[in-house]
Order: structure tokens, then C-alpha cells, then sequence
């Protein structure tokens, strides 16, 4: 019987125990259900932790290769503006292109460097690379076209219709070629050639800014004046750079050295690190002479047989002793002579057949015979022209007589179409407008005023130059020129007179301007002092 009791009794407490667990969420059922949705809940967590970090990481990859980075990190603050990499990129872009178009010849030549490798790759010089110095030149076109730009608007200075229209016209070119050049838009057209970051309204206000202060720069330098007497008096300052030297000019280069300095034998370290300490300092000793090109016999035969004599004389000279060498008169700026044989040349008292040979410190040896000296004291003529370019109807890329002679004919009548007519420079100049090929001139009535010697196609620049040409003078002249189609063919000529500015003084002007703009915009870059960031993120394009 108590038996009976006791179990009953344990069963209900068991009973009662149960619900209390059941009551408090601590029977093993109720516990299981709890660890697995714990479990869950962690579960939960730990992936929305991973989705986070992987939208975040996600989010940087598009940031990051996209351009919000560029737009909006400052590259170069300027006077409390800031341009951001986009436009700093711009600016690099645009001072490549200007440096490749002004030098392509040579680079295409493999000078200063390689435009199909990175420019980041490629030395510059004193630990710099190309990369660098667009950088560099970006940063400083940067400032300089702010300054430009906060000096019109001080002025009130803007753009006349001509100009705007000039602009209105690149910028169309600019942005509508696009397709031609097989992009796939003009937005790619534009990230490829100015950089990430730049769109199209980046792209027209920075090169809006960049041609108003072209523009304004012109007008500061065209608004300097200066007296005839003053141009004068620069040009005989400076006539050793300005005059123009003829004179011919023969190399010989001295020997090549291939001798093999002896490898010395390798020291034990110990023993090198002895010798090290103990020896004096070194003394570079002073470098022994090169041996010259040419000896002393060989120069005072030269010098007897050549010496005030002429080009001719000289030439034949060169052809009997350096195996059928030839040489040409050249003509350059005193400033643009070699240093090797400018003091001879630029002398004071030299008269045409002098003749010297000059050694070099390598031994190099220059034979040179000076011809003549330009003062440029001549006054400038100028005149309308009607272009009819030669066509090349066979298609061979050679001009023949007779597509030469076809020009000429076509020339010719314009000519008599004229004479019949007025016969007067305005209506040459609007035949011209009419008729002529030469697009630089085609809109100006075929003008080209103050023209210095050897600046037009070799016919023209002979008959305007003839001294006994006079103002209203006409003819057609030919011109064979094959590698120069766009001038070749006939010209209608019309002489408009000789102006009474020389040659000398529109020298002397240039360069008295530059010196002047020069000195304005080094006084007015004050406060304009850039400082750049985020550099590194700039012309990653090249």
C-alpha cells in the first residue's frame, strides 16, 4: 500500500515538475526548440554580416572603376578652387596632345618618347618620368588659365562673335567626328582622349576656359606698343641672335675608342675592405685630350686651298678629299647655331670666303666657310593669290607635265576672267574667295600680308621679291612641288606692294612682346600657387 502511494505520489510530482519546466521553457523539448532557433538567429546574423561586407566591397569595385572617384576628388586646389582628378585629367590630356602635335616628326622618329608604352615607364631625366611632367604641365596650365580667366572677367574682357563662332565651329569638330574615328560613342571617344571623368559638359566648359584665355592672353600681348626707334634698338642689342648666318659646313668625326679597359682581378673582401680603409682619396684625373680628326697637315691644307675663296671652291674641295662628300650653304638665326663654330662665324669682321677648321673637345673636327650675313633690314612685301591645285587623274601620286600644265591653263583663264573684268584687288580678292583651293586664305580675299623671304612655295617667293615688282602686278606661276600636293599646281598672283615694316623690326616686335607677356604673367601668377593631391589618379590614360 505504500508503495502504491509513493509511486503515485513520484508520478505527480514527475507531473508537476514537467509542467513547472513547461510553464519556464526548461523541459528538453522546449530547450531543443530554443538551441535551433538560437541557432537560426545566428545563422541569420553571421549571413547578413556577409551580405554587408559584400555589398560594401561590391560598392568600393564600382566606385572604384567608375568615375565618382575622379569627379569628385580634388587633384589641384588654385587660389582656393579646387579642380578635381576629371578635370586635372583634361588638362593632362590637353598638354600631351599640344607637346605630340607640336613634335610628332621627331617622336615619330623615336625621340623623347614612346606614345604606344606608358608614359609612366618612360624617363624624362633627373628620376622623372614622361608621366610626370605632363602632370607637372597639367598643374601649371591649371593655374595659368584660372589666373587668365579671373583677369578677363576683371576687365571685361569676353569673347567677340568671331571668336565665339571659332570656338562654337572647333567644338562641333571636336565632339561630331567621333564615329568616323570608330568609337562607340562620344562618351568613349572622350574618356579614351581626355581621361576618366570627363564628360561632355566637363569637356566644354574646360576647353571653353582654356580658349577664353587663350584669347585674352592674345589681346595682353597684341595691347603692347612700341616705337620704330625702340625696335631698332632691341634688334642691334640682340643681332648676334636675330641676323641670319649663311655658311657651309663639313663633320669630320673623330675615331670611335673601341680599346677594352683590362678587367682587374677579383680581390678577397676582406682584403678589398683593408685596402679600403687605408687608401688615400681618389684624385679623378683630368681627361686626356681626344685626338683630333683631322692633324695639323691635313687643316693647313685645307685652310690654304679653301680660305677666302667661295662655296664652290669649298664644295669641290670636300667632294676631292672626303670620297665625293657633299655639303649645301645653310642658312639660320644667329641664335641657332651650333655652339661648336657660332664664335667664328658670328665675328664681327668676318667676310664672305673665310674659312676655318674648329676642333672640338672630342675631337671632332668642323671645316667652315662663312658666306654671308642678313641684317634682315628689307622691307616686307604682300600679296592675293588664287590656287589651282594640279589633280593627280591618273592616280600614280605623281604630278605629270601635263596635269601640271592642265592647272596652269585653268589659272590662266581665272586670270583673263579677271582682266576682263574690274581688273581691281577687290575683285581679285573676291575671285579669290570664289575660286581659290587654298583654304588658309580662301576667306580673306587670298591675302597674305608681310611676308618674309623663303616663307611661300619657291615660285612665289622669287617673283614677289623681284625688285622691280610693283604694287597691282599680276601673273601665274606653277609650282612642281610633289611632296607638297596641297600647293601644287598654279598660282594667280596679284602683288599688293611692299609694306614699310622690315623684316627686322616685326622680329624685334615678337620678341619684345613675348618678353613683355612673359613678364605680366610671372607678376600676375601671385596667389595663383597650386597645391596638389590625389595626383597619382592623373593620366593613368597614357
Amino acid at each position: 500500500m505504500a508503495r502504491g502511494v509513493n509511486k503515485t505520489m513520484s508520478a505527480s510530482k514527475d507531473k508537476k515538475l514537467r509542467k513547472q519546466q513547461i510553464a519556464e521553457g526548461t523541459d528538453k523539448r522546449t530547450a531543443a526548440q530554443k538551441a535551433e532557433k538560437a541557432k537560426q538567429r545566428k545563422s541569420a546574423i553571421t549571413y547578413t554580416l556577409v551580405a554587408i561586407v559584400l555589398v560594401v566591397f561590391f560598392a568600393f569595385i564600382f566606385i572604384y572603376n567608375s568615375s565618382w572617384p575622379s569627379r569628385h576628388m580634388t587633384a589641384v586646389t588654385v587660389d582656393g578652387t579646387d579642380y578635381s582628378v576629371a578635370q586635372a585629367n583634361f588638362y593632362y590630356s590637353n598638354s600631351y596632345m599640344n607637346f605630340y602635335n607640336n613634335y610628332a616628326t621627331y617622336i615619330n622618329y623615336g625621340m623623347f618618347f614612346d606614345p604606344q608604352q606608358s608614359l609612366a615607364d618612360q624617363d624624362y631625366g633627373d628620376g622623372t618620368t614622361w608621366r610626370d611632367f605632363f602632370r607637372d604641365s597639367a598643374v601649371q596650365d591649371i593655374a595659368q588659365v584660372q589666373m587668365l580667366c579671373d583677369e578677363a572677367e576683371a576687365a571685361g574682357f569676353t569673347l567677340s562673335e568671331e571668336q565665339q563662332a571659332l570656338f562654337d565651329q572647333q567644338y562641333e569638330s571636336l565632339t561630331s567626328n567621333w564615329s568616323s574615328l570608330n568609337y562607340e560613342s562620344l562618351q568613349q571617344y572622350i574618356n579614351l582622349n581626355y581621361g576618366k571623368g570627363v564628360d561632355e559638359d566637363m569637356l566644354h566648359e574646360e576647353l571653353y576656359r582654356t580658349f577664353l584665355a587663350s584669347a585674352y592672353a592674345d589681346s595682353v600681348r597684341e595691347g603692347f606698343e612700341y616705337t620704330t626707334a625702340e625696335l631698332d634698338d632691341h634688334y642691334a642689342e640682340e643681332a648676334d641672335q636675330m641676323d641670319e648666318i649663311t655658311y657651309a659646313v663639313y663633320t669630320v668625326s673623330a675615331p670611335v675608342d673601341e680599346t677594352e679597359t683590362a678587367e682587374e682581378p677579383a680581390e678577397d673582401a676582406a682584403d678589398a675592405e683593408a685596402a679600403e680603409d687605408t687608401a688615400e682619396p681618389e684624385v679623378t684625373p683630368e681627361p686626356e685630350p681626344a685626338e683630333p680628326a683631322l692633324d695639323q697637315t691635313a687643316i693647313d691644307a685645307f685652310l690654304e686651298a679653301v680660305d677666302g675663296t667661295d662655296e664652290e671652291t669649298f664644295s669641290d674641295y670636300i667632294a676631292e678629299n672626303f670620297d665625293g662628300a657633299t655639303v649645301a650653304p645653310v642658312t639660320l638665326a644667329g641664335s641657332s647655331l651650333s655652339a661648336n663654330y657660332s664664335e667664328f662665324l658670328l665675328d664681327a669682321g668676318r667676310k664672305a670666303g673665310d674659312a676655318d677648321a674648329i676642333t672640338a673637345d672630342d675631337g671632332t673636327v668642323y671645316l667652315v666657310m662663312f658666306l654671308d650675313r642678313d641684317a634682315n633690314d628689307y622691307k616686307l612685301p604682300g600679296f592675293r593669290h588664287i590656287l589651282v591645285n594640279a589633280q593627280d587623274t591618273d592616280g600614280d601620286g605623281v604630278y605629270s607635265e601635263e596635269e601640271i600644265q592642265a592647272a596652269a591653263d585653268a589659272a590662266q583663264a581665272i586670270l583673263d576672267e579677271w582682266k576682263a573684268g574690274d581688273a581691281t584687288e577687290d575683285s581679285f580678292a573676291a575671285l579669290a574667295n570664289e575660286r581659290s583651293e587654298d583654304s588658309g586664305s580662301n576667306t580673306s580675299g587670298g591675302l597674305y600680308e608681310n611676308v618674309p623671304k623663303g616663307q611661300m612655295v619657291p615660285p612665289i617667293d622669287e617673283w614677289i621679291y623681284d625688285s622691280a615688282r610693283k604694287a597691282g602686278d599680276t601673273t601665274v606661276v606653277t609650282y612642281d612641288g610633289q611632296n607638297e600636293g596641297s600647293y601644287t599646281g598654279a598660282h594667280v598672283v596679284y602683288f599688293t606692294g611692299l609694306s614699310d615694316l622690315t623684316y627686322a623690326r616685326t622680329i624685334a616686335d615678337s620678341e619684345m612682346r613675348t618678353e613683355a607677356f612673359n613678364a605680366f604673367i610671372e607678376e600676375h601668377m601671385t596667389g595663383y600657387e597650386p597645391v596638389t593631391a590625389h595626383m597619382g589618379m592623373v593620366g593613368k590614360h597614357h
